[in-house]
């Protein structure tokens, strides 16, 4: 029994050996070499013909740009039948039967692979493999696109300093121009704000006597001061203002045999010291007011000034009892000899503050009428920032 069993394990030995060799024969005669003559190409770094022969063959070729095709010459061999692939960008992924002579033509930019294979009596043959490498051109390298990058980058930064200095030049010129406009405007102001004045010094003097014409001088050396010293400011504080009006008023009402009341409702809210109206803004309102609206009614007259927040914006509103716009203009001739000034110089100085701020000031006259119908006054409505900006 025991050679018995010795028998059966040496037979399955044998078996096993017998089935190996059989498999690695069967390896060894299922592939076989082929040999490579010759490889030509134009080197990308000489830019000269290159020959490669048998003996000086390498892995990986590197071919000029302007002249990127290679040729291969394979072992003459009627019983083989050759094949190759290029993987890559140039689109040959699949085997493509060849002679013993394969031409490579027009190959993209970039890396490639070239796989080269033999059919011989059902055998296939070991893969001949090569690296192949076009150099792209210096405006498709990666520094150059950068460095274009960055010049096109440098250019548009040149352009936007270019841009922001001539913009800051020409708003430059516009503050310059602004300024004079606004000095010739105060300049245009002054003198005729001081001609009405002077205008009622005989008034007060015959109308009046000796303690009315001294008290209407004092009242008038006292609001000529005031208007000096704000011909060099742009605004003027709320407190200020009210007192520059009241003392305006007081002097106007010297002259006139009429009383003229004067009513100022300033909004709890706002900081009188520290919120600041267009300097001799007001005045012209309130003269246009008197001249043409409660001069000639006749009867004393009340004006309004009520100066209402609403959020960041100031609302300042200057309503008087007069005749109203329409019965002024029909009593114009009697006045022939009084320009007005106030209408045109409100709103080219609203155009100047306007340059200066991005919440726009803004000006509107609205006719007042009784139940009736009649002429009840004028309103005139302002909006000014809280926030005002100016030249300085």
């Amino acid at each position: 029994m025991p050679n018995l069993y010795f028998f059966k394990y040496f037979a399955t030995f044998l078996f096993i050996s017998l089935i190996i060799g059989l498999k690695s024969n069967a390896q060894n005669k299922g592939s076989f070499d082929i040999r490579i003559h010759q490889i030509e190409y134009i080197d990308a770094e000489s830019e000269q013909l290159t020959y490669l022969d048998s003996e000086s063959l390498v892995k990986e070729l590197r071919l000029s740009r302007n002249y990127n095709h290679v040729y291969v010459e394979l072992e003459h061999n009627p019983d083989t039948q050759y094949s190759f692939k290029v993987t890559g960008g140039a689109g040959l992924g699949d085997w493509e039967k060849s002679t013993n002579e394969i031409h490579l033509v027009g190959l993209s930019r970039g890396e490639h692979q070239l796989y080269i294979r033999g059919e011989s009596n059902g055998l296939t043959s070991n893969l001949q493999q090569f690296k192949i490498y076009i150099s792209s051109p210096y405006y498709l390298k990666w520094w150059f696109i950068s460095l274009i990058i960055v010049l096109v980058i440098g250019v548009f930064y040149m352009f936007l300093v270019l841009e922001a200095k001539l913009l800051k030049e020409r708003k430059d010129r516009n503050l310059q121009v602004s300024n004079l406009e606004a000095r010739a405007y105060r300049a245009q102001m002054n003198p005729h704000f001081i001609f009405n004045a002077l205008n009622g010094i005989q008034t007060a003097k015959i109308l009046g006597g000796e303690k009315e014409f001294n008290n209407y001088i004092t009242s008038f050396s006292k609001l000529i001061r005031n208007t000096i010293e704000m011909s060099s400011v742009d605004r003027i504080s709320v407190t200020e203002e009210a007192k520059y009006i009241t003392n305006y008023i007081e002097l106007q009402a010297l002259r006139l045999e009429e009383k003229i009341d004067l009513e100022f409702k300033i909004d709890p809210s706002i900081d009188q010291n520290e919120v600041y109206l267009p300097c001799m803004m007001l005045q012209p309102i309130v003269e246009n007011s008197i001249v043409h609206g409660i001069i000639p009614k006749g009867k004393s007259g009340k004006i309004t000034i009520d100066l209402i927040r609403e959020g960041e914006m100031l609302r300042i509103c200057i309503t008087d009892n007069g005749i109203g716009r329409v019965a002024a203009a029909k009593e114009r001739k009697k006045y022939a000899n009084h320009k007005s000034f106030a209408t045109k110089i409100m709103r080219d100085r609203i155009d100047i503050f306007n340059y200066y701020n991005d919440k726009k000031l803004s000006f509107t006259i609205e006719d007042l009428y009784q139940d009736d119908g009649n002429a009840a006054g004028t309103k005139v409505t302002l909006l000014v920032p809280i926030d005002l900006k100016t030249r300085n």
